[in-house]
């Protein structure tokens, strides 16, 4: 499944991730909530090989420390097609309400479709198109992993949908999409602790009629 690191970003409570290949030869960041500089200990090493920065969606909590990433890395950004716009509008991405200092966060390299697959040296991501939380959230699938961002939680969470673009009903789907995966895939969320798809078919609430 690749190795997996984690790393909350400070004051904020959003998780970024980096995932690398078997091999230690590419990788790629999810989320960059956290900075280059407080991940330094755990990332730093890894600057060299990172080869995409990945969103789940365009919430600025996810992204605030986007352009240091992009700086550090030169890595080209990627993000659901239908959020592709908010990275630069803070109106959409929640920056005003936030209190977040930039709502421009700077212009993605590519928009993302359902089941496009982003190569991570010998590991392969699959894209999700899982609507609700914003118009264009996606998650990203390992053979093992998925990596939710705001859409699941742990112990039946889920993200809110009175923002900007948020849909009671496209969440439901979009929930009742992931809960249909293997359940050994380990859900690495937006925000709070890692679960499974067993333990949140147990536990999620927030199931269609």
């Amino acid at each position: 499944m690749g190795r997996i690191v984690t790393f909350e970003g400070r004051g904020i409570g959003s998780n970024c991730y980096l995932f690398w290949d078997d091999a230690g030869e590419n990788a790629v960041v999810i989320d960059p909530s956290a900075s280059p500089e407080t991940t330094a200990p755990v990332f730093g090493h890894a600057i060299p090989y990172i080869r995409a920065i990945l969103l789940t969606h365009a919430h600025a909590d996810h992204m605030m420390n986007l352009r240091k990433w992009r700086e550090a890395t030169g890595a080209s950004v990627l993000i659901g097609r239908y959020d592709r716009y908010a990275t630069s509008d803070p109106v959409a991405n929640a920056a005003d309400l936030l209190g977040l200092p930039t709502g421009d966060y700077g212009d993605a390299d590519r928009g993302l479709e359902d089941r496009d697959e982003i190569t991570v040296g010998r590991e392969k991501l699959t894209v999700l198109h899982t609507p609700g939380h914003t118009v264009g959230s996606v998650c990203y699938l390992s053979s093992e992993a998925l990596f939710s961002g705001d859409t699941l939680f742990a112990f039946g969470g889920f993200g809110r949908t009175d923002l900007f673009g948020g849909s009671d009903e496209s969440l439901a789907g979009s929930v009742r999409s992931l809960l249909s995966l293997p359940t050994d895939v380990t859900v690495y969320p937006g925000h709070g602790p890692k679960t499974d798809i067993a333990r949140e078919r147990i536990y999620h609430s927030y199931t269609p009629d």
